[in-house]
């Protein structure tokens, strides 16, 4: 009886340890420009936020259809309307390393933009003060 209730739980731990571990959440964390704030908040309509405060720079990086018409938007704080262009400086994308420039537009709260061969873009809106984040929410659509 002992080498049987041995058997199965030898069995049973094989199992576990061979069980794959849960993927990542596919929720979009939105990070300050520094990369030290994150914010994993959910707000409607696919978008992360509301932002935080203290800084002039919010992004997130999302992964697109290689050649897709894509925005990325600042949306109000529930994440469902387009937010206030006038606290906006900029809305840009680039690529998730932030080494190359894909897209720029000034004073406005959406910039349209072709998904890249990687696949993988930065929506990153440029406030023009640093407490503006809570206003807002950003999204890729």
């Amino acid at each position: 009886m002992r080498f049987s209730t041995l058997l199965t739980l030898a069995a049973s731990l094989a199992a576990v340890s061979a069980t794959p571990a849960p993927a990542p959440s596919s929720a979009l964390v939105a990070r300050s420009g520094d990369g030290f704030t994150e914010i994993a908040k959910r707000s409607g309509c696919g978008s992360s936020g509301p932002l935080g405060t203290g800084h002039f720079v919010w992004f997130i990086d999302v992964s697109c259809t290689p050649g897709a018409q894509k925005s990325c938007q600042a949306t109000d704080a529930t994440g469902c309307l387009p937010g206030n262009p006038n606290k906006i400086g900029s809305m840009e994308v680039d690529d998730p390393n932030d080494t190359f420039q894909i897209a720029k537009k000034s004073n406005t709260n959406t910039v349209t933009f072709i998904c890249p061969s990687g696949g993988q873009v930065r929506c990153q809106a440029n406030f023009n003060d640093n407490d503006d984040g809570p206003g807002y929410s950003l999204r890729v659509f």
